[in-house]
């Protein structure tokens, strides 16, 4: 009888997007950073939002593997665009 694997480092990201969902869920209720900024609570959220997209490509989508200029691509792309979204979204 065989055992089942569980790929440990899939279930690892799983559950760190989990409490980043979590920690985004927490920034748009009721909580003390509202009271000091709106804005940084928004760039928060959009920050952790780009953050997941990353791992949700690398590990899940398997970008980790991939060559290196698509896995360069990928990264920058996470990057500008969350970049420009984030300082969109604090001005």
């Amino acid at each position: 009888m065989s055992t089942l694997e569980i790929p440990r480092r899939a279930t690892w990201v799983w559950i760190g997007l989990v409490a980043a969902t979590c920690v985004t869920w927490w920034f748009g209720a009721d909580h003390p950073l509202a009271a000091i900024s709106v804005k940084f609570a928004t760039g928060g959220a959009v920050a952790i939002a780009f953050a997941k997209a990353y791992f949700i490509g690398s590990e899940f989508m398997e970008l980790r593997s991939a060559p290196v200029i698509l896995r360069c691509a990928f990264a920058g792309w996470v990057t500008v665009v969350g970049g420009a979204a984030i300082v969109l979204s604090i001005c």
